[in-house]
């Protein structure tokens, strides 16, 4: 059975890839709940105008589970101080030195969150099939190619 069915007879782009069929089978070697779970959810996610790759799934899961824990441990550090900063060293200059420094980290790491979400925005916008990515797609096969 092709895994990738005929899309101009209305055909569903089943979109399997072998980290599929990886996890899956793992899913029901674990646990056969799980197993179903996953194979709902794949079956479910190939039917949306725009499908999330399993892997980017899996990889966003695990990223907001580990900022989850960063999150939790976070807030039971000895330092108490807001966004994570180190401990206080009791030299009020060097500490300054650092709270400034902390700062301007934090907000690097914020333009570069802000840019990675503005990069995801694009992407999403290329993949729904807006009119201006079907005419620049029309530019470039030529006027003869219908």
């Amino acid at each position: 059975m092709n895994p990738i069915p005929d899309q101009t007879n209305g055909g569903f782009g089943w979109r399997w890839k072998p980290v599929d069929i990886v996890v899956l089978v793992i899913a029901f070697a674990i646990y056969w709940p799980l197993g179903f779970g996953v194979l709902a959810w794949k079956l479910w996610n190939d039917r949306q105008p725009v499908p999330q790759d399993l892997g980017q799934a899996l990889q966003t899961g695990f990223e907001r589970l580990q900022r989850g824990f960063e999150s939790l441990f976070g807030s039971f550090s000895a330092a108490g101080l807001a966004g994570g900063a180190p401990a206080p060293t009791g030299n009020a200059a060097f500490d300054a030195h650092v709270r400034e420094e902390w700062a301007r980290m934090e907000a690097d790491r914020q333009k570069l969150a802000d840019e990675i979400a503005a990069f995801r925005a694009f992407l999403a916008a290329e993949r729904s099939g807006d009119r201006d990515v079907y005419e620049r797609f029309r530019q470039n096969r030529g006027p003869g190619s219908f």
